[in-house]
């Protein structure tokens, strides 16, 4: 599928939940002028537990959804599916520019680590496929990385306990291999995974002092906005169909009402509404394919044989 990008397009982003909206938050902060599309594949939540054939597939899947409504760039907000599907995503919709978020995390460690060791938590998916160490590799080949498949964070995450004796023991469980011996300690812990950070400040009490946690967010934001100069499809708020003070659109493809109660932790402001997707693969548009959520009013509205006018018309995102 071929597509060309255009300045007044929107931003695409897709995760397997909530954890992609750290990146879009991130975004959002550096790019108030940009329109965005987000898309929480939560109906195949979690990836990391997937092999990666059934990952690159929903990957597919979702990329191609956003794609269909008229996005100029997409970000892989998430480790998992970047690490399994990055490739075949920019192949598959070339030209269309497509950012990971692998590649500005390692970055963003390697800039943090004096000694060069580094502890990465991380899904199950995205520790099997090796990407972390290879790209740390890329950008100094001395770096030690010690990786730690922390699965579990995904569904603590998804519930939004992040604090408590549930999550502590949890990452108590993770952390004391990669942190048991002092004279091996990594000096900084990689996030690996975007439902991660909000864990960071129960992580600080729990890492060695003055170790940095860093994750991908801001990095990949800033790889964005660098792509999207070289391309001169920067939105600015000169631009009459900039998207400066615009709500991005969410969708989700199963259980709007969890995305819509977690999301505050992930971002801010948090979305008030969210559109619930009945199939990827096909042309939305109507009632019958999408469905708006609001929290006063959780179950999707049942009458598909209508337009819902408060359904984006497709490809106007």
């Amino acid at each position: 599928m071929s597509v060309v990008p255009r300045t007044q397009d929107p931003i695409g982003i897709f995760d397997s939940g909530v954890g992609g909206l750290t990146v879009l938050d991130a975004l959002r902060r550096l790019l108030p002028d940009e329109r965005y599309l987000y898309l929480g594949d939560t109906a195949h939540l979690p990836y990391g537990t997937k092999s990666a054939h059934r990952i690159g597939e929903e990957a597919l899947a979702a990329a191609g959804f956003l794609v269909g409504h008229g996005i100029k760039l997409l970000v892989v907000a998430c480790n998992t599916a970047t690490a399994a599907a990055l490739d075949r995503l920019e192949r598959t919709f070339a030209p269309l520019p497509t950012v990971g978020v692998i590649r500005p995390g390692a970055e963003l460690a390697v800039r943090n680590s004096r000694t060069g060791s580094i502890a990465l938590l991380a899904t199950e998916a995205t520790i099997r496929s090796g990407a972390y160490p290879r790209a740390l590799a890329s950008l100094c080949p001395t770096i030690r990385c010690t990786p730690q498949a922390a699965p579990i964070l995904v569904a603590l995450a998804e519930e939004g306990w992040f604090t408590g004796g549930e999550a502590e023991g949890v990452l108590r469980r993770y952390l004391d291999p990669l942190f048991a011996v002092p004279a091996a300690r990594p000096d900084c812990l990689l996030l690996g995974c975007t439902h991660f950070p909000p864990f960071s400040p129960l992580l600080s009490r729990l890492v060695p002092s003055g170790t940095p946690i860093v994750d991908s967010a801001g990095t990949t934001a800033v790889a964005v906005a660098e792509m999207l100069r070289q391309r001169g499809l920067l939105a600015t708020g000169a631009d009459g169909e900039s998207g400066l003070g615009a709500e991005p659109q969410y969708y989700v493809t199963d259980n709007p009402e969890r995305f819509l109660r977690i999301a505050p932790h992930f971002l801010s402001p948090a979305p008030d509404a969210v559109f619930l997707v009945a199939d990827l693969m096909a042309r939305s548009g109507t009632a019958a394919s999408m469905r708006v959520v609001h929290p006063a009013h959780p179950e999707p509205r049942q009458d598909e044989g209508q337009e819902d006018p408060q359904t984006p018309a497709d490809g106007a995102g």
